[in-house]
């Protein structure tokens, strides 16, 4: 039996944690990144994103760090000594942060201690712990996990196969901040990005490609912002499409925001939703973690595709 560890960045709605209860008869667990604000540290799951969204407006300094390694360590002990006989770790992207590289060296140090194999992916023959970089964050590491569940019974080496696949081929992000200074003092975008935001008046849109934040397109209005990124989603399901193995899978669309509910949305989020939703008959909308709202910002919306079994 295979045991499932996701990072706080991957946030589950009660129907996706049934999910993969289902799947993984209960075995999954989730390892918390941590939140400072001011002085003041959190962790990941504990600080509501509305509420880091108001105290960002108000001039708070955030911070974000990865979990440390005996986070994770402590999460595979517990699923091995809880009776899994495996256990498949999905991270955010390793170009994002250490997160990854923390899953691995705790995957390789409980290896060790209990004789098993690991590693980060890709590897051939029996793996007892497999780490997955989802190249992506948020919604899109959610479905990853989904991808998952669908293959756990098919073992570990597949399993992983399947969500590695999924993270390079069926997966796709795109998003417009209020701001691109929060991805700058984060340094997840160039400072030369940031100000020719800010001179020239311009909305980007961004994606993530490859696990890293890079720009889709620039518009003029968060109007045009809203539908240029459902059109980019568009096309990166037509693009899926062509790939080997993509005939049988339907898509998954998900718009996102950092509010705390739907209804508390910018009217950028309303937008890419009514967008989405013209485009696609089932449309899902989440909220952000708190860490990836530390970067993104208030205000901050977007839409996530993917094609899932």
């Amino acid at each position: 039996m295979i045991g499932l560890i996701l990072d706080s960045t991957v946030r589950l709605s009660d129907a996706d944690r049934e999910e993969l209860d289902r799947a993984f008869a209960g075995r999954v667990h989730s390892v918390d990144l941590t939140v400072t604000v001011d002085e003041a540290e959190f962790q990941d799951s504990q600080l509501d994103p509305s509420e880091l969204c108001s105290r960002m407006r108000g001039g708070s300094t955030v911070r974000t760090s990865m979990p440390a390694v005996e986070d994770f360590a402590a999460a595979i002990r517990e699923q091995l000594d809880g009776g899994a006989d495996e256990v498949i770790i999905i991270t955010l992207s390793a170009e994002m942060s250490g997160t990854y590289r923390a899953a691995t060296a705790a995957a390789a140090q409980v290896a060790q201690e209990r004789g098993l194999e690991a590693d980060g992916g890709g590897s051939e023959g029996t793996v007892g712990i497999r780490v997955i970089d989802s190249q992506t964050a948020s919604a899109g590491s959610v479905g990853i996990a989904h991808w998952a569940a669908a293959n756990a019974h098919l073992g570990l080496t597949a399993c992983g196969d399947a969500c590695e696949k999924a993270a390079a081929q069926f997966s796709a992000t795109y998003f417009v901040p209020e701001t691109l200074e929060y991805l700058h003092r984060g340094g997840r975008i160039g400072g030369a990005a940031a100000l020719f935001g800010r001179a020239l008046k311009i909305v980007p849109v961004l994606q993530v490609h490859e696990g890293r934040v890079e720009p889709a397109a620039r518009v003029r209005t968060t109007a045009k912002a809203a539908r240029r990124a459902v059109d980019e989603a568009t096309a990166a399901v037509a693009e899926m499409r062509t790939r080997e193995g993509a005939e049988n899978l339907r898509v998954q669309a998900t718009v996102l925001h950092p509010e705390g509910t739907a209804d508390e949305g910018s009217a950028l989020f309303r937008a890419i939703l009514q967008a989405a939703r013209a485009q696609w008959e089932h449309v899902d909308t989440a909220v952000l973690s708190t860490v990836v709202t530390a970067h993104v910002g208030p205000g901050s919306a977007g839409i996530e595709v993917r094609l899932v079994p």
